[in-house]
């Protein structure tokens, strides 16, 4: 598909990276505006862009959710990423942590991108969900 832009009546208007195979859009969630990347492998751009339907009402859902599981991971696993004060709690850590962007590709898993909110540093965390819909994995980037 060589379309530089996709009108979707859902996402609205769908734009391809000059660079790589990678087409975004903005949209409003719970107050903000998010990015979504869709990645496509082969043709098989538009069922990407009707799966991320599916992934955009389950993250409005189980935003908090999404949000509990990296926070009990970064603080299981990443402790030494947390610059924010000696003591955080989960709790604190949910409240602050923003959703920033989800990226979704072929197959049914996703990674959802939250801002920080400075506590490991100004670096994203990344939660990789599976096929099931489930949180699977957690790793700071940036």
């Amino acid at each position: 598909m060589n379309n530089l832009e996709i009108r979707d009546e859902f996402w609205g208007v769908i734009r391809k990276d000059q660079d790589i195979e990678l087409y975004t859009c903005r949209k409003r969630l719970k107050g903000g505006e998010i990015e979504i990347a869709f990645m496509p492998d082969d043709d098989d751009l538009l069922e990407i862009i009707d799966h991320a339907k599916e992934i955009f009402i389950l993250l409005e859902e189980n935003d908090v959710t999404f949000r509990e599981y990296a926070a009990d991971e970064v603080l299981n696993h990443y402790r030494e990423y947390i610059v924010d004060g000696a003591v955080i709690t989960k709790e604190e850590m949910v409240k602050r942590m923003q959703i920033e962007s989800f990226s979704v590709g072929s197959g049914k898993s996703f990674d959802l991108s939250y801002n920080d909110d400075g506590i490991c540093g100004n670096h994203i965390i990344m939660v990789f969900v599976d096929e099931h819909g489930e949180p699977c994995g957690v790793d700071i980037a940036g």
